[in-house]
């Protein structure tokens, strides 16, 4: 009531057109109604106070001394821990309060008559400003208080009609006043002991005198300069300061302050020097950010923040033109900075039980306003605002990083809180920035973010919109903009798109996978991680195919770099990830593929300059084999892993020297496939003598695998070409025995046979089929061997129908 009362009357008087009487008169009036409210409300409280006293006192004459007693001894029992809350309890407080069980909602009545109701929000703020008013107006000396802030609006208008009007020399009016207000503070100060707060009023009333004095020196009469205005103000700012944390003084330091914010406002001549009253506004909040580093005075913080962009907001509406954009921004952030700082400020210094705890007004408030007044005199500049809100974005990302590694769980809240308003900047910053071929990309990675916050808060809604939006983003990007390759390779929307999008379900995956291991969400990790990968994969080569001629050897890169960093992040950054794992394990089948593909385009594999990339992706290829030993899954997918390498690595060498042979040679005869027998030799030699590197780790458990493997590839080959495969040895001529692929037959069988020592085998029944396969080989090789001497001495055709029919090789057979 008495704030509608003041804006009424302000109205009122405001519409006659005397602006000042207004402003003057309608606080007064506001006081009035107050005054006349607390003594009403304080008149209902004292009748109640009696009529409890007569009930207690008839309570005490009926009841018998023994009840009586037995009744105060509980009520003293219970005293120590309700008295506390019983004398602070307010009205707020008793309708939030849980009711009691088993109590009827009519029935729960506080002591002010009022049944329990949830109060709306507009409701507690309103309840909370009365309070703060009545509070300033009934505790202690209403008059004096009162007195104090007519004083001070008195001496304010009277300053300004001085300045305008009176004959009196201008000096020793504005003199008079400052003498007045050094008065009013050292009389507060000598009363500071006796009477605490009436001194301490005394003496925020003078600090207020004597700012607005000073001001309106300046401002209106022009009779100090610049330089000493601000001089003086920083030395009454701190001098402020002193006094309020030498009384610890919240009260004191609200007064001088608000005297502060008012004295430019009362003494202003309509100059519109903004940087001027900025730079003051400046001053004084550096005295509340001096403050806040040292006390938790959450009143002196929220009315510097108040008054503070009030004044900002009113002269950007009415005064701010797009020629003061450097200046009016500097001012913007140098606030925005000091408040969102003081924020950080009120959760470091709390008690350690509380520390952490987050002023919502200011963390919130704060980047809502310097952000709607940044964007608004951004919005004309191309990419202004995506500017200005990725660089919230960073700052509030920056600052929620520090508070975590300084206090870890301790300000976990407000660090949250920080990285949240960042990440929400970061959300605009998107849509201003890029495109519409990038935006929905973007999104997925926004959602990552959000994913992230929302299982930090343990929010699991959240974290289900969060991979929904992720998810949709992708699929919407897929069908518009996935083939949008532009005409740079690389540096096109198609492939940073999918970058965003692979980046945004790679981090998902991660943070679902450090999830409890009984949360249900967790397996989603897996898709994520497919989901990932996938959009890498195939962002990357579509440019391939679209961009670069050498398609393979770029594949090449692409997977085993690929592969690499997963290792690195599995192993050497202990992030312990089996789908990273997995995946690295799949370079070597993928490395096999492209080996395919090379042979089938170029004839061979190891084409230069390309060789020195299969040879680096080889050696990166074991390495990483090596690296995947501490996985923990079965040893059998190690074993297979250096088996695998082991026969891939044979086949491949040996592959290559007959490609090398049969390029340099113009005319060369089918017999000297036997070549191919070279390298799978050695490497069973090298294996029955340990001399692979793995074996020294793995023992007879992956030797054996190996000579099986090889063992096994070349009777394969045995059978193959002893049915197709003539012999020529071009340009020798063909001696039986004593050719390529005889002597390559006689060298497998030696090194079959002695294997078959390694595994000690014997005639059994159980060894019966490695003998009948060796012996099986043997004759069909001397059977062809056979044919293929026919076949050269008497000119039949090398072609096994022909021969089957031919009397000769019949009889020879």
């Amino acid at each position: 009531m008495p704030i509608i009362i003041a804006l009424v009357v302000f109205i009122f008087i405001a519409a006659l057109g005397d602006f000042e009487e207004a402003l003057l008169l309608a606080p007064l009036a506001g006081l009035l109604v107050l005054y006349l409210q607390t003594r009403k409300s304080l008149g209902d409280q004292q009748a109640e106070i009696e009529q409890l006293k007569k009930y207690l006192g008839e309570l005490y004459t009926t009841l018998p001394k023994d009840e009586f007693a037995k009744i105060e001894e509980q009520r003293r029992a219970s005293e120590a821990v309700d008295i506390a809350a019983a004398e602070t309890a307010t009205p707020e407080e008793f309708e939030t309060a849980e009711p009691e069980p088993g109590e009827p909602v009519s029935e729960q009545i506080n002591p002010w008559g009022q049944t329990r109701q949830p109060p709306s929000q507009i409701n507690q703020l309103v309840d909370k400003i009365n309070k703060a008013i009545l509070s300033y107006f009934t505790d202690g000396n209403v008059f004096v208080r009162v007195g104090l802030l007519i004083l001070f609006f008195g001496v304010a208008f009277l300053l300004k009609y001085a300045a305008e009007n009176s004959r009196i020399p201008v000096e020793f009016r504005f003199m008079g006043a400052a003498v007045g207000g050094l008065a009013l503070l050292i009389f507060g100060w000598r009363l500071r002991l006796k009477n605490p707060v009436y001194g301490l009023l005394l003496q925020g009333g003078g600090i207020g005198i004597i700012y607005i004095t000073i001001f309106a020196a300046y401002q209106l009469a022009s009779l100090l300069p610049s330089a000493l205005t601000f001089t003086l103000l920083v030395f009454f700012s701190m001098f402020t300061v002193a006094l309020a944390v030498f009384q610890d003084s919240r009260a004191l330091a609200i007064f001088a302050v608000v005297g502060g914010f008012l004295a430019p406002i009362l003494s202003s001549s309509g100059s519109g020097n903004y940087v001027g009253l900025f730079s003051y506004f400046a001053l004084l909040n550096a005295v509340i950010f001096t403050v806040a580093w040292h006390k938790t005075w959450r009143l002196l913080n929220l009315a510097g923040f108040v008054f503070t962009f009030l004044v900002y907001i009113l002269w950007f509406v009415f005064s701010y033109q797009t020629h003061m954009l450097i200046a009016a921004m500097s001012f913007l952030l140098l606030f925005f900075v000091m408040y969102s700082l003081i924020g950080v400020f009120y959760a470091l210094k709390q008690p350690d039980n509380l520390k952490g705890l987050v002023d919502g007004t200011l963390v919130f408030g704060t980047p809502v306003i310097a952000s709607s007044l940044l964007m608004a005199m951004l919005r004309e500049y191309d990419y202004g605002i995506a500017g200005g809100s990725a660089g919230l974005g960073l700052y509030y990302v920056l600052l929620a990083r520090f508070l975590w590694q300084r206090g870890g769980e301790m300000l976990r809240l407000i660090a949250e809180a920080m990285l949240a308003i960042g990440v929400v900047f970061a959300t605009i910053a998107i849509p201003y920035s890029l495109d519409g071929h990038w935006t929905t990309a973007t999104w997925a990675l926004e959602a990552a973010g959000i994913l992230w916050i929302s299982i930090r808060q343990q929010r699991p809604y959240a974290q289900w919109f969060a991979m929904l939006l992720q998810v949709g983003a992708g699929v919407l990007f897929l069908f518009r903009n996935a083939f949008d390759l532009g005409e740079t390779a690389w540096i096109n929307p198609a492939f940073l798109g999918g970058v965003f999008v692979a980046l945004g379900a790679f981090i998902s995956s991660r943070m679902l996978y450090q999830l409890p291991q009984e949360s249900k969400m967790r397996i989603l990790h897996i898709a994520f991680f497919i989901w990932a990968m996938g959009w890498w994969l195939f962002s990357a080569i579509i440019q391939i195919d679209r961009y670069i001629d050498e398609s393979i050897i770029a594949g090449l890169i692409l997977f085993t770099t690929t592969a690499a960093v997963l290792v690195y992040l599995d192993r050497l950054r202990q992030w312990l990830w089996m789908p990273a794992s997995i995946s690295a394990a799949l370079l070597l089948p993928v490395l096999i593929l492209l080996s395919l593909a090379s042979i089938l385009d170029n004839e061979h594999v190891f084409i230069l300059p390309d060789g020195f990339f299969w040879i680096a992706a080889l050696v990166i290829c074991y390495q990483i084999i090596v690296r995947l030993e501490t996985v923990a899954w079965p040893d059998t997918v190690n074993l297979l892993s250096h088996t695998v390498f082991v026969v891939f690595l044979a086949c491949l060498l040996s592959f290559e020297l007959t490609w090398f042979i049969e390029d340099s040679l113009s005319s060369i005869g089918q017999g000297y496939v036997g070549l191919l027998t070279i390298f799978p030799l050695l490497f069973i030699y090298a294996a029955r003598l340990g001399k692979i590197p793995a074996l020294i780790r793995f023992g007879e458990a992956l030797q054996k695998p190996i000579v099986i493997s090889l063992s096994s590839l070349l009777l394969a080959w045995s059978l193959l070409v002893n049915i197709v495969n003539s012999g020529d040895t071009i340009p020798l001529p063909y001696l039986p025995f004593i050719n390529p692929l005889d002597i390559a037959h006689i060298a497998m069988f030696v090194s079959l046979i002695r294997s078959v020592k390694l595994f000690q085998l014997k005639l059994s029944k159980q060894s019966y089929p490695v003998f009948v396969i060796l012996a099986g080989t043997a004759f069909i090789w001397i059977t062809a061997v056979l044919i293929r001497s026919l076949h050269h001495y008497l000119d039949i055709p090398f072609d096994l129908s022909v021969m089957l029919q031919d009397t000769r090789v019949q009889t020879a057979i």
